[in-house]
């Protein structure tokens, strides 16, 4: 299954125009248009409950190369996860900012037993949290500090 999250190309991908937002659980429509509810939506996309693998954000083994390929036409905010190239047991987000591409480093801390973004994130339990964090929260790195997780880049199955 492929997910287009961000049709923002003129077209409507059998979204009528002006469509309300989808209906929270238990039946409640905020009324909004999905535009207002971008961040939170975004949120709402990371099952925390998931294991990394299973996120549709996740892309396995692409290069740096690679995962700029597939940024290159989207929007600012635009992220994916991917195994890191050079350590093994981490991995990178990589994410299309104003300037261009962002590739930072989502290590392991061995001690806690966490995960964390660059130098200065707080610890996670998990990957998708941290994600789902970051659709909510600005990031912790420099020139990132204004963006925040908004367009999960789903992968393509062949």
């Amino acid at each position: 299954m492929t997910l287009n999250l961000d049709a923002g190309n003129g077209t409507n991908n059998g979204v009528n125009a002006g469509q309300l937002a989808p209906k929270k659980p238990g039946g409640l429509s905020l009324g909004l248009p999905l535009e207002i509810n971008t961040a939170r939506g975004s949120a709402d996309l990371v099952d925390v409950d998931l294991p990394l693998e299973r996120q549709g954000w996740y892309h396995g083994s692409i290069t740096r190369i690679e995962a700029e390929a597939v940024l290159r036409l989207l929007r600012e905010g635009s992220y994916l996860v991917r195994n890191s190239e050079s350590t093994k047991q981490d991995y990178s987000l990589s994410l299309k900012s104003a300037r261009g591409f962002m590739h930072m480093r989502i290590q392991k801390n061995e001690e806690l037993n966490a995960y964390i973004l660059g130098q200065f994130s707080k610890p996670f339990d998990s990957i998708p949290e941290m994600v789902r964090h970051f659709s909510v929260n600005r990031l912790p790195i420099r020139g990132a500090e204004h963006m925040c997780l908004l367009h999960p880049v789903i992968a393509q199955l062949l």
